[in-house]
């Protein structure tokens, strides 16, 4: 049997605590696209760390794996920075899962398993990064920043460690939010929600959105077939883990995920306001598609998508406007879920001091000249990178909108601060469940049942 160990331990600078009241003040002043290009040209230490390769002059060629292909060019951009700073360092960005992060973390699972050399990897979010640390599949950093002179908590905001070790690095923030198409809002005469908006009235809003029939049905909402979407009942009434209380016991048995279900459930199959889960399945439906080629009006997602507004492939004809995460109560508190791409280096890395150093370099300055995603990078501001991601598409976004959702004084972020190295068996049982009932095959009371008897045999196999 496997000791189950505490998983995941959060730790956020009292800065981070400090921008939740107001996230567009103060921190860091130099956050646009121009602004990083010039102190990336300076070949100074705040540009990158000087340990790795510069004390080496030797040929190097770093291998980053992603899933990002819609971020090559962005890549790109920060791998020819640091080849100004580091003119022998080569990265090469190979992708895997063309846009799936699901089929990314299957494939390069069994690279690391053959030895395949790899030096930088990617997960999307604690949880798989977690359970990959746990398992051995990325180095440890502590040495690399006790080297160069740093702790992980003087560089970023928001640093999780693994059994009080750093594996990865949170480098591009995502918070969630519900994209909405604003052209579909004004047709049927609806304003943009208020701050405090509950999951009640995104279901009278999706009734509302939806038009058509058959085929040509425009849905009003759309949640995507991932099954930790329904969580979204749990995350918006307590922080902290969404899959375990304080306690460490499941939180299937919350009323609150009970009642997501049976909301979810309703406006697929009884309202027919949201896309069925059995078509998303069957036509393995992509959500940016469904929502950029205006076959839905809400999706509740995160802020990684705000790129992609302006993303030629996508080139939405409509405004996309924003709201929150829904609340159950009104006056309850403004819990956001807040997660990150993490970045880590693999085992099998031919290269660890030189992937370390291009690590620090691409979640500093490099989320910058991407102007892609919200930096974790100390100080900064949530607002002042979601200015940056826009800047050249504002046309296509209700600033209004989404300035009002950023800067919510009420925002309180929610981290998922417990992950146990069987995360992924919970994670696989929630969707076979969750499945089931939203797919009509069993009741809610024999899912809720299901899910904790499950759940709970795979907690005492790991104890």
């Amino acid at each position: 049997m496997r000791k189950m160990r505490r998983g995941l331990s959060l730790v956020m600078a009292s800065v981070m605590a400090a921008s939740l009241a107001g996230c567009s003040g103060g921190g860091k002043t130099e956050t646009s696209a121009a602004a990083a290009e010039t102190k990336a040209a300076e070949t100074t230490a705040e540009a990158g760390t000087t340990q790795g390769a510069e004390d080496n002059q030797e040929e190097i060629t770093l291998r980053f794996v992603s899933w990002q292909t819609n971020h090559d060019a962005g890549n790109q951009k920060v791998a020819e920075a640091y080849k100004k700073l580091h003119p022998n360092v080569t990265v090469q960005f190979d992708y895997v899962g063309d846009m799936n992060s699901s089929d990314y973390l299957t494939k390069t699972d069994i690279m690391l398993m053959g030895g395949e050399p790899i030096d930088i990897l990617m997960t999307a979010n604690y949880a798989q990064y977690t359970v990959r640390a746990m398992s051995g599949s990325y180095l440890p950093l502590d040495d690399f920043m006790k080297e160069e002179g740093i702790t992980a908590e003087d560089a970023y905001n928001v640093i999780l460690k693994v059994n009080d070790q750093t594996y990865g690095i949170p480098g591009e923030m995502k918070y969630n939010l519900v994209l909405i198409n604003k052209n579909m809002l004004d047709e049927a005469g609806l304003e943009v929600p208020a701050l405090d908006w509950t999951w009640d009235d995104y279901h009278e809003y999706a009734k509302k959105l939806t038009s058509g029939s058959g085929a040509d049905t425009k849905y009003g909402s759309y949640f995507h077939s991932w099954g930790n979407c329904n969580l979204w009942g749990i995350s918006s009434s307590k922080d902290g883990s969404t899959y375990f209380n304080d306690d460490e016991t499941l939180t299937f048995d919350n009323p609150d995920f009970a009642k997501f279900l049976q909301m979810r459930y309703d406006m697929e199959n009884v309202d027919h306001c949201s896309t069925p889960l059995a078509d998303v399945k069957a036509l393995n439906m992509n959500y940016r598609d469904q929502f950029f080629n205006g076959n839905i009006a809400m999706l509740p997602m995160g802020t990684f998508m705000l790129s992609d507004i302006g993303n030629e492939k996508y080139s939405p004809d409509f405004v996309t406007t924003f709201a929150r995460q829904p609340l159950w109560d009104k006056d309850g508190k403004h819990y956001n879920v807040a997660g990150a791409t993490m970045f880590a280096i693999a085992k099998t890395s031919e290269h660890p001091k030189e992937a370390y150093d291009f690590l620090r370099f691409w979640t500093t300055e490099g989320v910058n000249l991407k102007g892609m995603f919200i930096s974790n990078e100390k100080g900064a501001s949530k607002m002042d990178s979601v200015n940056q991601i826009i800047n050249g598409f504002k046309d296509k976004v209700d600033v209004e909108a989404l300035t009002k959702v950023m800067e919510d004084p009420d925002w309180v972020d929610s981290f998922e601060t417990y992950t146990p190295e069987y995360q992924s068996e919970i994670d696989s049982i929630l969707t076979e469940e969750t499945d089931k009932y939203l797919l009509g095959s069993q009741s809610l009371d024999d899912t809720i049942k299901n899910l904790m008897d499950r759940g709970n045999e795979v907690i005492e196999e790991n104890k």
